[in-house]
């Protein structure tokens, strides 16, 4: 378990774990004791900190193939949310599908939703617009600049 960029701890490839009592919930090979003190440990340290700076406040870990299911899990959630979330998704270019899933699963659904201009820009088919508005704070400009030419790949 870690703490993502917006401070949720987090586990995996990016799925957050609202409580601890979410957290026994997963698969892991540890008690639901061991996973929910685990879960306090973490969500008590400071945010902010590589991912990988956590692994010694915990214990408990996931396999590989259980990190891989949740994965799978959350990509066709999120993917069948946006599709709900924005009528005009199965209409977009790839390109704009992925920067869009990426704000997604950064921000949630529900942030995502708060990017208007950006999201007026995607339905109008105005990509260097979506890409001028679709930088996210609090994130690094590498991912910022990759979602961005994600939208300007839109445009063929």
């Amino acid at each position: 378990m870690y703490r993502c960029t917006g401070g949720d701890v987090t586990v995996g490839l990016g799925h957050a774990i609202p409580a601890a009592e979410d957290a026994a919930q997963l698969s892991w090979a540890e008690s639901a004791d061991s996973v929910q003190a685990d879960w306090a440990a973490v969500a008590a340290a400071p945010k902010g900190q590589l991912a990988s700076s956590y692994a010694p406040l915990t214990t408990c870990r996931m396999s590989g193939d259980a990190i891989n299911q949740l994965a799978n899990a959350d990509v066709q959630a999120f993917t069948e949310s946006l599709a709900a979330k924005l009528p005009n998704w199965n209409t977009y270019p790839e390109p704009a599908q992925q920067a869009l899933f990426d704000m997604a699963y950064n921000l949630g659904v529900g942030g995502l939703l708060k990017f208007h201009n950006m999201l007026a820009a995607v339905d109008a088919g105005d990509w260097e617009t979506a890409a001028q508005q679709s930088h996210r704070m609090g994130i690094g400009d590498a991912r910022n600049q990759e979602t961005a030419a994600l939208f300007r790949q839109a445009a063929g």
